[in-house]
């Protein structure tokens, strides 16, 4: 495929609320100079005010795609229950807002919760992604929740992980718990 077509592509997945705007556009140059760092959603949040509600949408789920560790999950939260408007559209890629659509009314989320773990915002719809994460974290168990549709804050795929974002953890219903081995596929 040519950068062309790439380019194109990538193009194709931008949502329809999308409009140039100067100040977004200096913010994003700011924030990029903080990527993959807990200080990008400090410098987000301290300039949230000045950015038209594409910008405000699309930068949060970035930022959340991009880095989530040792930050504060109710910053998160609060930023995520935001009342402005176009949030579906802008927090979501077309791509993504076409996947959830497609989803059934009620869906099996997994969570694979750290030591201590008391509250969350994210799930995996994938369960390899989830025994993944228990790998990873040295974890014996995945935990299965149900959640509805339309709770759901936004799903990404940006990250191959079919990631759900569902801000109050009251909205999602325990069902199971799935033990799993260690070294296991």
């Amino acid at each position: 495929m040519t950068k062309q077509n790439v380019a194109s592509r990538l193009l194709d997945d931008v949502s329809t609320a999308f409009k140039f705007n100067a100040a977004d556009s200096e913010i994003s140059q700011k924030l990029i100079l903080y990527e993959q760092t807990g200080e990008a959603i400090k410098y987000f949040d301290a300039h949230q005010d000045e950015l038209s509600d594409y910008a405000y949408w699309f930068f949060l789920s970035t930022l959340w795609v991009s880095y989530t560790g040792f930050s504060d999950l109710n910053v998160w939260k609060r930023l995520f229950s935001s009342r402005r408007p176009n949030k579906s559209i802008s927090i979501m890629k077309p791509s993504e807002l076409k996947a959830l659509a497609l989803m059934p009314k009620k869906l099996a989320a997994f969570r694979v919760h750290r030591k201590n773990e008391t509250d969350w915002i994210a799930y995996t719809l994938s369960l390899e992604t989830a025994k993944r994460f228990a790998a990873e974290r040295g974890v014996t168990h995945i935990d299965v929740y149900e959640i509805k549709k339309r709770d759901i804050t936004g799903l990404f795929l940006r990250r191959g992980e079919n990631e759900v974002i569902l801000v109050d953890k009251k909205l999602a219903r325990h069902i199971n718990t799935l033990q799993v081995k260690q070294g296991e596929d």
